[in-house]
């Protein structure tokens, strides 16, 4: 019987031992466990604070772009424009009417502020690629910021693009080649002194090429002023996030 109860003891001892034994394992588990997800959540914590060091400066290279873009599309529109105004003025106005309200000097001015359609407003698009080829573009944690700046360069600089590329083609091949290759020579002789008369036979070509380009040129300033508007827009919301 002796035996018996040694042998009980014993057991219990021992299946005390194991559950202690468990107890120790699991305890050590969870801290495991726990240290596991401190750490993943430190690192997480961490890669965070990195994205939004680089997005704050994402943000500060997309503001820089865009300004300049903006300084140059409003010097462009009031190139255009004067293009415009000039080019309407041609289209209305007989040779005689023109030059009994412009002197001769204003008149050679108005000429070429017409035929003025090539400096084009060139927007920078490669601060945009090189976002798109880094994956850059998903740092900007505002899903609609992130689609206002992608309409932007993929959709309304292309649109004015195209519109500025055919208008330009058209002037080439049309007032650029005709009006002003006819009255080339008149600029390269000395001393050449520049008379309204000089231009009156080459008048219903210049008026003739005004009028094929006008509504192109009316097309592109739209586009033109359209860009400008959506680089403000653009500007706006990156500032707002900036504060955010």
């Amino acid at each position: 019987m002796i035996k018996l109860f040694r042998k009980l003891r014993a057991i219990s001892i021992q299946e005390s031992n194991i559950i202690q034994y468990l107890k120790y394992a699991f305890g050590e588990i969870i801290l495991v466990v726990i240290g596991i997800l401190i750490a993943l959540s430190i690192n997480n914590w961490n890669d965070q604070r990195k994205d939004r060091i680089a997005e704050q400066a994402l943000y500060k290279t997309l503001i820089t772009s865009l300004q300049t873009d903006l300084e140059d599309v409003k010097d462009k529109y009031l190139v255009i424009d004067s293009a415009i105004m000039a080019q309407k003025i041609f289209i209305t106005s007989t040779f005689d009417e023109v030059i009994s309200k412009y002197a001769d000097d204003q008149l050679f001015k108005l000429v070429f502020f017409a035929g003025n359609t090539s400096k084009s407003f060139v927007p920078n698009i490669s601060i945009y690629n090189k976002i798109l080829q880094n994956n850059e573009i998903d740092l900007i944690q505002s899903e609609e910021l992130q689609m206002k700046i992608t309409k932007l360069y993929e959709v309304q600089y292309w649109e004015y693009k195209d519109l500025d590329t055919y208008l330009e083609h058209m002037a080439q091949s049309g007032l650029i080649s005709n009006f002003f290759g006819n009255i080339a020579d008149i600029f390269i002789k000395p001393n050449q002194d520049l008379k309204a008369e000089l231009i009156r036979d080459h008048y219903d070509e210049l008026k003739k090429d005004c009028r094929k380009i006008y509504f192109l040129s009316l097309s592109t300033q739209a586009s033109m002023l359209n860009c400008q508007r959506n680089i403000e827009e653009v500007i706006k919301a990156i500032k707002a996030e900036e504060k955010n």
